[in-house]
């Protein structure tokens, strides 16, 4: 490696002298977060666990992403000194008949975000514009090669209608958790005499969609799964058990034969 020169050449800048290391953010005062609340839970209820351990300034309450069956709060207190008393005092009891967890806050209380008003009308000249652009774009549903239609990107596929024939063997199940998968969907319907279980997920994420289908082998085997799993409670939710229907596909216009010459 080679040694840093003892002076800088005349006509070079001066280099810059580094930036000093930033400090690590300090715990915001007077603010502890609270976990693993139950859903039953009201912002009143969160005001009187806390009240024994100090003044109450202000709660947020917020709900996980994933975990849809607990909630967690930030509390702020008047005085920030016992903030590590209550935290002491709370962390483990239970509220709402659930040990929760209580622990100093890592980030500030959060704010509320400001009211946007949308967009103002555009005007006249600008509307008459898009309009004309609008109509000169192709659309969506426009025919590629081969005569077959084109979905549009966010047109969804149509469902079977209300109408439509009762499938056999295939049973539908609605109103299911989205945390609960194909090992899940199995548990449901444990004992009953099924070939296969599937989840409808999306396709950019593969999360759940919140309804699966199962197969059986027969008309008698589905009955009888109905009537054990239908209305029954998962991961807090009463998920539906019905027969499924069956989507009929319409037939595909007949393409005319070319023209002789």
């Amino acid at each position: 490696m080679s040694a840093q020169p003892a002076a800088a050449a005349p006509a070079a800048a001066a280099a810059p002298a580094p930036a000093a290391a930033a400090a690590p953010a300090a715990a915001p005062a007077g603010v502890m977060f609270i976990g693993k609340i139950p859903p039953t839970c009201k912002r009143e209820d969160v005001n009187a666990f806390v009240a024994p351990a100090g003044a109450v300034k202000r709660i947020a309450i917020k709900k996980y992403r994933r975990v849809e069956h607990n909630l967690y709060a930030f509390v702020e207190l008047e005085k920030a000194d016992e903030v590590a008393k209550a935290v002491e005092m709370l962390n483990g009891k239970e509220l709402g008949g659930a040990a929760v967890v209580v622990e100093v806050a890592r980030r500030p209380f959060p704010r509320k975000r400001p009211f946007r008003k949308g967009k103002k009308a555009a005007a006249p000249a600008a509307a008459a514009g898009a309009a004309a652009a609008a109509n000169a774009a192709p659309a969506a549903t426009e025919e590629k090669k081969g005569g077959r239609p084109r979905r549009g990107r966010f047109q969804r596929r149509r469902r079977a209608p209300a109408d439509a024939p009762l499938s056999k063997d295939v049973a539908y199940v609605g109103n299911l958790p989205y945390i609960v998968d194909e090992d899940g969907m199995k548990d449901i319907f444990e004992g009953c005499k099924f070939l296969e279980v599937r989840v409808v997920r999306r396709q950019r994420d593969n999360r759940s969609k919140g309804f699966g289908f199962v197969t059986f082998a027969n008309e008698e085997d589905r009955a009888a799964a109905i009537k054990l799993a239908d209305g029954s409670v998962v991961e807090g939710r009463k998920i539906h058990v019905s027969a499924a229907r069956v989507r009929v596909e319409k037939p595909k216009a007949e393409e005319p034969a070319p023209a002789s010459n």
